[in-house]
């Protein structure tokens, strides 16, 4: 690899469901504190399993507006937050990426879970005119990607 093509990671930022922050989720490391607990966020009762890592004390608003969090699923609030996180580490902003430098790389393999059970369910339920416009962007696999593309510059 020639000097011009390394990667440089300049800053991390972690939503994990051991913490968010870098601090948080070392602590927790460092502790032995596990991020597997009871599943709360739906009813698991008809699956083989009750235990799952989920997020916790994670408020999407405090890294973008309410409008947003209403049209974003879950997925992309974390990855708004993990890179806010990262930016802040690295003591940079979006005034300072220089764009022609810059990249996106967020590896998922489907989009926003929850949104699609909603939708699904809506349209089950409700039929097809309460399925939300936003359906088909939340849940595409490169959503947070674009996303982040987009807020970034």
């Amino acid at each position: 690899m020639s000097t011009s093509d390394r990667i440089v990671v300049t800053g991390i930022g972690l939503v994990t469901p051991i913490g968010i922050g870098i601090e948080e989720n070392w602590r927790n490391l460092m502790e032995g504190r596990s991020g597997i607990d009871t599943i709360t966020r739906f009813d698991p009762s008809n699956l083989s399993t009750r235990f799952a890592g989920e997020v916790k004390n994670f408020d999407a608003t405090d890294y973008m507006d309410r409008k947003e969090v209403r049209h974003y699923d879950r997925f992309l609030h974390f990855a708004v937050a993990a890179s806010d996180l990262a930016l802040q580490d690295a003591g940079l902003n979006k005034d300072s990426l220089p764009s022609d430098r810059t990249g996106v790389l967020v590896g998922s393999g489907m989009g926003g879970m929850e949104t699609f059970v909603e939708n699904t369910l809506a349209l089950e339920n409700r039929g097809p005119r309460r399925v939300s416009p936003f359906f088909v962007p939340a849940i595409i696999g490169n959503m947070a990607s674009g996303l982040l593309t987009i807020r970034y510059g």
